[in-house]
């Protein structure tokens, strides 16, 4: 994990270009772990209910990246956010993927540590 704070205008760019993917027809995928299942089940979310999450995601929210994948099944940078769903603060694992577009990895409950280091800038 890096101390390094990424720029606001970095975290912008890549949310954007996150925002379009996930808009895309079959630019969206989303693992369908245990965990991240559970956890739409416990929100009463749908897959596009947590896609519209993502959408709706901003600079404020975001927790670490850009980060390696460690996995490296396919090239691309990994982006975590933390942002507050009905009063729970979720942790959204995305990966700007340029073969299959935005990969949500991982949503569920955060449970920290988190660093949001924008969250309360203007």
């Amino acid at each position: 994990m890096s101390d390094r704070t990424t720029p606001v205008s970095d975290i912008r760019l890549s949310l954007a270009q996150i925002k379009r993917e996930t808009t895309k027809p079959n630019r969206f995928a989303f693992v369908r772990r245990k965990e991240s299942i559970d956890c739409l089940a416990n929100l009463g979310f749908s897959i596009k209910a947590a896609q519209n999450e993502i959408i709706s995601l901003t600079y404020q929210d975001y927790d670490r990246g850009p980060l390696p994948d460690h996995d490296q099944t396919s090239p691309g940078s990994i982006w975590e956010f933390i942002k507050n769903v009905d009063g729970i603060e979720v942790y959204i694992k995305l990966k700007l993927d340029p073969n299959r577009g935005c990969v949500c990895l991982s949503l569920h409950k955060s449970e920290g540590p988190v660093m949001l280091r924008h969250r309360h800038d203007p």
